[in-house]
């Protein structure tokens, strides 16, 4: 018969010490945004102001250091690999949308339709550009526009620090989003205002980089991609924040109503600078809610089949139900 063990009388034990607090910056979630955004701001302003093209690698170049930080470095690979190779593979396909030998089309009477017979990009510039000068406007538009890779990639970030399967669905809704877009190059190319107006519209981001005297430098993987000119309709620069904003909306109420301002600003920047018509911003739209749809509902409603198709055991676990759990 086992001995049993008694406690010797006397005062209980003092209890187990508290476990310690999270050490390094992921304790600290005001510290860890307040030093990414300050860190990101940097290094970003240095590559526009250097001259480097800002392209979906090094933003995931630069969010790997926070994740390290974090102590969350493999993971980041793990799950942003996949999103990057995919991406960029969409960035391979798009250049080939403009080889397929459909007539790009002329939005502008859209445009004038809807403003009545105005074109906007024609209306701003005429008030606001002046092509001697290196105005502060053409600056910050210029820079909206450039950061188009890092808004989608960086809101991942922030997504995939909280959930990753918010993450996934948000990436998931970005690349249905971008595929659905390259469908529509595909089969109905649209001439953007600088292209369809050479002798009305400035390329403001041309001149402005002329201007500065800058030659930017743009990496290996991209300097053999064949960009599309008519890939305008829908404009994905005014899409990508829209997008974020409405997956941001379920996380950060104040989070989502800043990148719908910043949405507005980007709207203004493609205008302003000749990249887009209106048109082309609202079809964005369209475009959005029909990725989320897709995601969200079609999403679910496979998640919701697969669970059916799992049966509870007596023992606490599952099996399926045509068989033994594989």
């Amino acid at each position: 018969m086992a001995r049993i063990l008694r406690r010797p009388a006397g005062p209980p034990p003092p209890p187990d010490p508290a476990p310690a607090p999270v050490a390094g910056l992921r304790g600290h979630p005001r510290l860890l945004l307040g030093g990414s955004l300050v860190y990101l701001g940097l290094v970003f302003g240095v590559m526009l102001w250097r001259g480097i093209e800002i392209e979906p690698q090094w933003v995931a170049l630069a969010l790997l250091v926070i994740a390290i930080a974090v102590g969350r470095g493999r993971q980041f690979i793990f799950d942003f690999l996949p999103f990057l190779l995919l991406f960029f593979a969409y960035e391979v396909m798009r250049g080939f949308a403009s080889k397929t030998g459909f007539a790009p089309h002329d939005l502008s009477p859209l445009e004038r339709g809807l403003f009545g017979g105005h074109v906007p990009t024609l209306l701003l510039q005429g008030a606001l550009y002046k092509p001697g000068v290196i105005g502060w406007l053409d600056l910050v538009a210029m820079a909206l526009y450039f950061l188009h890779f890092v808004l989608p990639v960086a809101m991942g970030f922030v997504f995939w620090l909280r959930s990753r399967e918010l993450y996934w669905r948000f990436a998931s809704a970005l690349l249905v989003l971008s595929f659905l877009a390259f469908v529509t190059y595909l089969f109905a190319p649209s001439t953007p205002p600088w292209l369809q107006f050479p002798h009305l519209v400035h390329k403001v981001s041309d001149e402005t980089v002329a201007k500065l005297g800058l030659a930017y430098f743009v990496s290996p993987l991209y300097t053999h991609l064949d960009p599309n000119r008519y890939a305008a309709f829908p404009s994905l620069h005014a899409a990508y924040p829209v997008l974020a904003a409405v997956y941001a909306w379920g996380v950060r109420r104040w989070l989502a109503l800043l990148l719908g301002g910043w949405a507005a600003c980007v709207w203004f920047a493609v205008v302003y600078l000749g990249e887009h018509y209106v048109v082309d911003a609202l079809d964005g739209l369209l475009y959005v809610a029909a990725a989320v749809l897709v995601v969200e509902v079609v999403g679910r409603r496979l998640a919701a089949r697969e669970r059916r198709r799992w049966q509870p055991t007596q023992d606490g676990g599952s099996r399926w139900r045509s068989g033994p759990r594989r």
